[in-house]
């Protein structure tokens, strides 16, 4: 499995706040509800000026349920209730194998948990899927899940942890999900955040895209220079 990292140097002139997140994944099968968020998967605060801040993150996925605690972050902070090892879709060789499927289940409309993952699944290619088939003891609403902070979403392994949050919303009872993860990952500078925040790139400010698989390299180096431009090296 790929490993990906993203060196970036300040050469800014002055000690500069860091923050990594990625790319929401593409999420189909069934509306979402609410918000889809990212989420900070690391901070580099203070790096000083001609010092260098590092991310690394595995290219393997895990499916997560949590909730959002809304006393941290400016839009909540995720935190995880539980991770299991996923695979997405894929094809190799004109051979399909199909993505993971998991289970959410949902204890009296208050808190969520995963059962047994079946891989291969339903996962389109790209894609690992999300069951919130529920009945009985395990009933939900939509209501429920926003009233409760209920999360599901993707993570990855990051800096040798085991779960980083990578992106996540809101369930919606008896549906299907196919999740399809990005090898997409921001670095911004500015804000100070926490790991696991909840945002939007668009809401963070500066930042500048790292595309894996458009740039064909598992490995670069950004500038950060005294414009306050980012730049690959």
């Amino acid at each position: 499995m790929a490993t990906y990292k993203i060196t970036i140097k300040n050469k800014s002139g002055q000690t500069q706040n860091y923050c990594f997140f990625n790319e929401r994944p593409t999420v189909s099968g069934a509306a979402v509800t609410g918000e889809l968020w990212s989420n900070i998967m690391k901070t580099a605060e203070y790096t000083p000026d001609q010092g260098v801040a590092t991310f690394k993150v595995s290219g393997e996925y895990f499916a997560i349920c949590g909730k959002i605690d809304t006393s941290s972050g400016p839009n909540g902070t995720v935190t995880v209730s539980k991770t299991v090892p996923i695979q997405v879709g894929e094809s190799l060789g004109g051979k399909v194998t199909l993505g993971s499927t998991v289970p959410l289940i949902v204890h009296k409309r208050k808190a969520c948990d995963i059962g047994h993952v079946k891989t291969p699944g339903g996962g389109k290619i790209g894609n690992f899927q999300f069951d919130t088939t529920c009945k009985d003891e395990n009933i939900f609403t939509a209501a429920d899940a926003k009233a409760n902070n209920l999360l599901i979403g993707v993570a990855s392994s990051k800096d040798g942890d085991i779960g980083t949050a990578m992106a996540t919303f809101h369930p919606a009872p008896n549906v299907t999900y196919q999740i399809q993860p990005k090898p997409v990952y921001y670095v911004a500078f500015g804000s100070t955040f926490e790991v696991g925040d909840l945002v939007k790139v668009e809401a963070v400010g500066s930042s500048l895209a790292v595309d894996f698989v458009a740039r064909e390299v598992n490995e670069v180096t950004i500038i950060h220079d005294d414009t306050n431009t980012l730049y690959f090296q």
